[in-house]
Order: structure tokens, then C-alpha cells, then sequence
């Protein structure tokens, strides 16, 4: 019997994994960094209706909502703008309940209402690698949503998101509108006001399975489906921002300075002296804060967060733990693939910083563990690490790795 699991493995075997390039082919990264990232939208059209087959079909979608627990799995449909989760649907049930949740589903469905599936890269492998390999590209993280549209049927109203998005169209097609929203790059706080009238689009297009869309986060958007049921990947990019990294070192101040969590002056508000202290002391406090704020230690931080955002890659590590045992010089091992990654060195060891957490080794073999850290040309064996380590040593390099889940046999 084929499994879900074991359809998610063939459909990644059968297309090469798309990372960033791949996504946005033929634009290059450097060209879609200098000319589109955070600054305008970037339209991909192609001639090939399966160039994401081996990511998610129709049938793919198909069988997730036939073997999900759409009460419990991020399913929801979409009526008149309204994200509705499948369970506020269904009134009653019983033990009956989620063969009633279905048919509400596909009843909503074929009235016209989208159905989509929050998150998926958290259930599909082809996805959850897509989401490690681009994540770790762009250092942020990736949410998937999937968007299934009946025909001649739309979804959402004109809106912008507060993330970028990549719009990945798997089948059918869907007319596109967009415009440049206010205010440019907003924050999760600015969110969209749906009460304004639907803006006068700036572009117009058509994506086709197999094309791509990108948009700014800011870029107001709605689509409508054509002639057939559309069904498209929304690839969520939530990155780091500058305000997030200042935010939160200054956060850390106040939090440690008791200076920064007294209040203003009792009276100060009808006292003009009392006004021209607190002055005084809101300079003192950011003289404090000029001088406890580094940037090396801000960015360093955000690296640290980067390198855990995605989950960790951990597909058949039961099998490489109970084959720890027999793990010799001549076993091919092999990093994970979309295994975000960095190396720390002291004075006395070097740590590599993988899956939200950090594995030491003795500063003597900094070069032998940055080889393994940063081999990504395929497998190799501890014999083929160089340096002078001696053959137990690059066994118990290898050995260490593969229990915590940064190598893999293979």
C-alpha cells in the first residue's frame, strides 16, 4: 500500500530539488537581489506546465486532504475574504465527525470557496526541503500555504502581506492584479486596511503551471481563477529586519539597566522643570544605550537565529542511530540536505551551531570538523577527511555527527 509518506519520496525523486534559482530560473540570484528583493515585483512565465511536478500536483492535494484530519491539519476555506478553519463548519458529528468535516470541505468548495492548507512544508517532504533549501539561502524563514480555487472563483479581496511571498502556480491558472501598497516594506503592525476602496492595478498578468510570481511584502495583490480550478504554493519569506535586531538589543538593556524602567517624573506633565529634566535624562539613556548596543554582537545574534529557523532535517535518523554501531572509516556519510549551519572558534575549541544547539570539539581539529561542516559535494567517508587526525579520531568526528543528526548514511 502506497503511503503518504512514500508519494511525498517518489514526488521528490522526480525533479531535481528547487532551490532559490531554480524557482526564479533564468533570473539569476544576483540579479533578483540588486533589481526585485524588497523593491518590485518579479513575474517568471514558462512553457512547462510541469516544472514544479515533482514539488505538488493536483492528485497530490487531492490525496493530503483525503488522508489529513481536516479538523485539525490548517485546513480552511476562504468565503468572501474570510479565512474560515474547517471545524467552526461542521456543528456537530460525533464520531462521524471528520467524514462530515470533509464533505463540509468539498461542499464549500464547490460553491465556490478556496480551500487552503496552512503550512504544509510541515507535512509534505518536497516542501519542508524546499522550505530548508531556500530558507537557508535567504536566511529566513518559510511558510508554505496552498491555495486551491474553483474555477472563475476568488479567494481573497485586494490586500498586501507583511512578508514577502512567492507565488508558485502547480496547475491551472490564475489572473493577477497588483499595486504598490502604503506605506513600502510594512511592518506586521501595519497591517492592511480593508476598508479602503480596491486599488487601480500598476500590473496585470496571467501566471500558468510552472510559472512564478514574486512580490515585495507591501505589493497589494488579488487573483481570480480562469476556466479551470487553480492551485498554487504560496512560499511565505519572512526575513530578518533591522528593527527586529534593534528592537530586541534594546529590549535586552532595559531589561538589565534599572535606569531605563524608572518612570517619568511624578507631575511632569504640567511642570515644565520637571519636562526639562526628563529631557536630560531620555539623552543620558541613549548615550547608555549608544554605548551598550554592538553591532558585531547584534548580527552575530541574528546569525545564531538564523541557523535555527528551519526544522531540522531528520528523515531516517532512526535507521543512522541504529546503525551508529556499526558506523566505520569507509562509510559514506553525507551532510543534510538544507541543514543550516556555522562554525564558532575560540581559543581552546570549535563549535559547530546546527538545529538550535551547539556541538563542541577540541580547537585541534578545527579544520577537520569545518571540512565536514562545509562538504557539500556528496558523501565521503572518515578516511577521506584530511589532515593528521588519526583514523579513530575522524571515526569519532563522524560518529558524533551522525547522533546529532548533522550527518546522515549515505
Amino acid at each position: 500500500m502506497t503511503t503518504l509518506s512514500d508519494r511525498a519520496e517518489t514526488a521528490l525523486s522526480a525533479r531535481p530539488l528547487p532551490g532559490l534559482s531554480r524557482l526564479i530560473d533564468p533570473v539569476d540570484v544576483a540579479t533578483f537581489q540588486r533589481v526585485y528583493w524588497e523593491q518590485r515585483p518579479l513575474v517568471v512565465h514558462r512553457e512547462d506546465p510541469c516544472y514544479y511536478a515533482g514539488l505538488l500536483t493536483l492528485d497530490d492535494i487531492d490525496q493530503i486532504l483525503n488522508m489529513s484530519n481536516v479538523l485539525q491539519d490548517n485546513v480552511r476555506v476562504v468565503m468572501n475574504g474570510k479565512e474560515t478553519p474547517v471545524s467552526e463548519l461542521v456543528s456537530s458529528g460525533g464520531r462521524n465527525a471528520r467524514a462530515n468535516a470533509l464533505e463540509e470541505l468539498y461542499a464549500h468548495y464547490r460553491d465556490g470557496s478556496t480551500i487552503v492548507l496552512n503550512a504544509l512544508e510541515l507535512r509534505w517532504e518536497p516542501l519542508a526541503q524546499l522550505a530548508r533549501s531556500v530558507g537557508a539561502e535567504l536566511s529566513a524563514k518559510l511558510q508554505m500555504n496552498i491555495y486551491l480555487t474553483p474555477a472563475g472563483s476568488q479567494g481573497f479581496a485586494a490586500h498586501y502581506d507583511t512578508h514577502d511571498v512567492f507565488v508558485a502556480q502547480v496547475h491551472g491558472s490564475k489572473q493577477w492584479r497588483a499595486a504598490a501598497g502604503t506605506p513600502a516594506l510594512p511592518l506586521m503592525s501595519q497591517p492592511y486596511d480593508k476598508s479602503q476602496p480596491e486599488p487601480s492595478p500598476d500590473l496585470e498578468f496571467q501566471l500558468n503551471a510552472g510559472d512564478v510570481v514574486y512580490l515585495p511584502r507591501g505589493t497589494v495583490h488579488w487573483a481570480t481563477s480562469n476556466a479551470t480550478a487553480s492551485a498554487h504554493i504560496t512560499i511565505g519569506v519572512h526575513p530578518f529586519l533591522y528593527e527586529e535586531v534593534l528592537v530586541g538589543a534594546i529590549k535586552k538593556v532595559f531589561a538589565e539597566d534599572v535606569r531605563f524602567r524608572g518612570g517619568l517624573p511624578i507631575g511632569f506633565a504640567a511642570d515644565e522643570a520637571l519636562q526639562h529634566g526628563a529631557r536630560t535624562t531620555v539623552a543620558e539613556l541613549i548615550d547608555v544605550l549608544r554605548m551598550r548596543l554592538s553591532p558585531a554582537d547584534m548580527v552575530a545574534e541574528a546569525v545564531t537565529r538564523a541557523a535555527s529557523l528551519s526544522t531540522p532535517p531528520l528523515r531516517h535518523h532512526l535507521t543512522d542511530l541504529e546503525e551508529l554501531g556499526e558506523l566505520w572509516v569507509d562509510t559514506r556519510v553525507r551532510r543534510r540536505a538544507g541543514q543550516q549551519s556555522y562554525l564558532t572558534v575560540s581559543d581552546d575549541s570549535v563549535r559547530l551551531h546546527f538545529s538550535n544547539k551547539a556541538v563542541g570539539f577540541p580547537i585541534g581539529v578545527a579544520p577537520q570538523v569545518r571540512y565536514v561542516a562545509e562538504n557539500d559535494s556528496g558523501s565521503f567517508t572518515a578516511n577521506d577527511i584530511p589532515g593528521d587526525l588519526d583514523e579513530p579520531g575522524r571515526l569519532v568526528l563522524v560518529q558524533t555527527l551522525l547522533r546529532e543528526g548533522f550527518l546522515t548514511v549515505g
